[in-house]
This record gives structure tokens, sequence and C-alpha cells, in this order.
């Protein structure tokens, strides 16, 4: 009897000292619904977007998103206050080495932010500049040029000057811890590469790409043919359908390979394989078998970190991660239906309205580009301070 009370004290005391995992709460960080555009110097939920399809965030706290049809980069402060870092607001291309406000771009997409020195607030923009089939630069000045792209909508450059290269539609852009930058190059059916001065190592690329040069554009992923295949090879050699986003994680590359329905992963030794998706059909099983049994339809945005990668399951309009030690999949974000809900509730509770992008800041939260409600809505532990910022 001594025995199970002391068990039973024991078991108390771990239940009292072990805290629970916080619920994620879900709230709107920008956007009045409204489509269109307005509201730059005033609070981001009053302004409007038009398509936002990409967001990101900084180490300072800033919130960046492709505010697409508005063919404009705006920036949330760590204030909550939105403005226009790039783009005029004409659809075009007008030339570079210019003020990044002054300057035209055609439908950008994808954007992500390099913090290079925190300190004193210095941050690179890597933007795409997706009808111009460009990835274009603003530097720590706010002054742009174009880092990869002739303009050209086609394919070609492979081994040679990233800046002469053709694109067809590319849709997001990463960079690496060493500063490589990786293109979904959606419609050519590739991930491509381009290397940094100084930072040839790269994540995994050294098993497909050999001797690499700084400023050169490479293949990663993908023969250029749309269609499934090649898991278990070299990425290079394997089909992929639209890919549409990348992350990079523990130095694996994550891709979301939308029009196949899949997630794949290509190692540190360049093979490739899917990691959740069935091949070819989309659809919602459930969260219950492994993370390839179940299906997706038309995961869009991928984000990973050491605990999981997450996807934005675009017309399931839910966001779901897939854990790599369970390889199971669960829905953590959305009920499925697609509508507007939830705010500063349970974001397992919420509805969503076609995600096509997610983004993490490093500290437990995420930023959803929740197309259809023309909103980018912030989800992060209950309890935690923000909402307006990545703080």
């Amino acid at each position: 009897m001594k025995n199970f009370k002391l068990i039973c004290v024991i078991l108390l005391s771990l239940l009292v000292t072990i805290p629970a995992q916080a619920e994620l709460i879900i709230d709107s960080i920008v956007g009045n619904g409204d489509a269109g555009y307005n509201g730059d110097g005033v609070k981001a939920e009053n302004a409007s977007l038009y398509s936002p399809m990409g967001v990101c965030s900084d180490e300072i706290g800033n919130v960046y998103i492709a505010d697409s049809q508005n063919n404009r980069v705006r920036m949330i402060d760590t204030l909550g206050v939105i403005n226009t870092v790039a783009g005029n607001g004409i659809f075009g291309y007008d030339g570079d080495e210019r003020r990044a406000i002054n300057c035209s771009f055609a439908f950008p997409m994808g954007v992500y932010a390099e913090t290079i020195d925190k300190a004193n607030k210095k941050v690179r923009l890597y933007i795409v500049d997706t009808r111009n089939n460009k990835i274009r630069m603003v530097n720590e000045y706010g002054i742009i040029r174009t880092i990869a792209g002739s303009g050209r909508v086609g394919y070609s450059g492979d081994n040679g000057p990233a800046e002469k290269a053709d694109f067809a539609w590319p849709a997001s852009v990463t960079l690496d811890k060493e500063g490589n930058v990786y293109i979904a190059d959606t419609y050519n059916n590739k991930i491509r590469v381009i290397y940094r001065k100084g930072a040839i190592a790269g994540n995994g690329g050294n098993a497909i790409i050999k001797n690499p040069k700084p400023g050169r554009i490479y293949t990663l992923a993908g023969t250029g043919r749309a269609g499934y295949g090649g898991d278990t090879e070299l990425a290079n050699i394997a089909n992929l359908r639209h890919p549409w986003d990348i992350a990079i994680s523990g130095g694996e590359i994550f891709i979301a390979d939308k029009d196949n329905h899949i997630v794949r992963k290509v190692g540190n030794n360049g093979i490739i394989t899917t990691i959740a998706g069935i091949p070819g059909i989309g659809g919602y099983y459930g969260d219950v078998l492994k993370a390839t049994e179940e299906k997706l339809n038309m995961p869009y945005g991928i984000w990973a970190d050491a605990s999981g990668v997450y996807v934005a399951d675009a017309m399931n309009s839910r966001i779901r991660m897939i854990d790599p030690k369970s390889d199971k999949i669960s829905t953590i974000v959305g009920i499925g239906e697609f509508g507007l809900a939830g705010d500063g509730a349970p974001a397992a509770n919420s509805l969503l309205s076609h995600p096509v992008d997610i983004f993490g800041d490093g500290t437990g939260s995420f930023y959803i580009c929740d197309l259809q409600n023309q909103r980018v809505r912030i989800v992060k532990p209950e309890g935690k301070a923000g909402g307006g910022s990545a703080q």
C-alpha cells in the first residue's frame, strides 16, 4: 500500500511539473478581406491585399508579403504597420539598379528575406518576379537588381550565368544556410540552384552537381518532363509536375510537388523520395494512416524545421504536418471547409480558403497566405505575445 501511495505521488508530481503543449491559436495579421490596394502606413489589419501568394519573415520581426496582383512586396513592421518595400503597382518590367519601390513587377509570387546584419536591421529580399521570369534581389539599401533570368519564358542556361537563364513562370525562392539560392522553376518542372561565392558546399547538391561555380545556375531536381517518377534515384533524373515551393531543413530539401499531389524530399545524398501523398491522386482520406498512404490536394506551400514538415494543402483548405519520426500526417489548422472563421480561437477549428504559402519564424509561430480570404494569418502557441509581427 505504501509503494502504491509513493507511485501516485511520483505520477502526480510529474503531471504538475511537465507542462502541457500549448494549443495553437490563429489570427489575421494583415488584410481586411477586400481584394484591392490601400492602407500603406496604417495598421496592417486595415489594409487591402490582392492575391497574397508568398510570405516570409526576417530575424528582426518584420513580415513580408508577395502581394501578387498589386505587383508589390509589402512589409509589416514590428509595430504592425504595413508599407510597400518593392514595386510601384504597375504590371511590367522597367529595369534594375534603381530603388525597388519605384520599379515594376509582373505578378510577383515568392519572397524570401535574408537577414545579413540583425543589430543594424539590414535585410536583403529575394523576389520571384513570376511573369517577368526573373529572380530579383533588393539589397540592404533598397536597390533592386536581377540575379537570375533573361526575362524570356522557356528553358535554357544550366551550367551558365544565372542572369542568362530562361525560366517558365517560377513560383518560389529560398536560401540555405550557406546563402545558395533555390528556385522552383514551376512550369519547367525543375528545382534549380544558384551557388553563392564562397558557399559551394550547399545542401544535397554535390551528389548531383559536379564542381559548381558561383553565380551559375544548375538543375537540382527534375528532368523537365511533367510527370511522376524517379523515387529512390538521383533527384535530377526524377520527373516533377509543377513544383511550387521549396523548404530546407537539416541539409534536406523538401518540395511541394503540387500537381503530383505529393511532398518529396531530396536527401544529402541527392536521392529523391516521396514522404507524403499518393502520386497523381488528389483528395483527402484523413489523418490516421502513414503520410504516404494519405491524400493531399494541390500542396502549394511548404516549410520545414526540426519538428516536422508543414504543408499548405490548398484544395483541402488545411495546414498539415508531416512528422518525420512517425511518418504520420496530421491536420493542425482548418477543418477542411472553405471560408473565413476562427480568429482568436484554436487553429484546428478554423476555416481557411485556399491556403497557398506557409512560413515559420523560428520561434513557434508561422504565417499562412490565406489566398481567397485576401489575408495573411498567424498561427502561434496560446499565450505567446505578438500577432502583428514575428516577435
